[in-house]
């Protein structure tokens, strides 16, 4: 079995109000979580997309987000994990957990 290299990230955006931290809570229910709360609000990041020019895809069953910015520029997030990486620098990765903590950052990309 070939083991996958991570990649830390190098920074993190803080705890989410979204889909808060329970410490009781397994790993694999966490990640589920993030993923699921990613899917439930996914019209409202559709629609921040839409009114920015910005194209937006979904695959691996929500696992991977794609979003190709007015410059063409990649943006790559994985709720499960909260990574998030600006043109596949995934040395310089963001830790997001949620989707308004992913918008937040949105503005923040378009603004450079």
């Amino acid at each position: 079995m070939i083991k996958r290299k991570r990649f830390p990230d190098k920074y993190n955006v803080g705890k989410s109000s979204v889909v808060p931290y329970i410490e009781s809570e397994g790993w694999k229910e966490r990640h589920d979580r993030r993923k699921q709360s990613a899917l439930d609000n996914k019209e409202k990041i559709q629609s921040w997309c839409n009114n920015h020019r910005w194209s937006m895809r979904i695959s691996n069953a929500g696992h991977h987000w794609i979003f190709i910015t007015q410059s063409q520029k990649m943006v790559e997030w994985f709720p499960s994990s909260g990574k998030l990486a600006i043109g596949k620098q995934w040395h310089a990765g963001i830790h997001c957990h949620d989707y308004e903590q992913l918008l937040s950052l949105f503005k923040t990309i378009q603004e450079a």
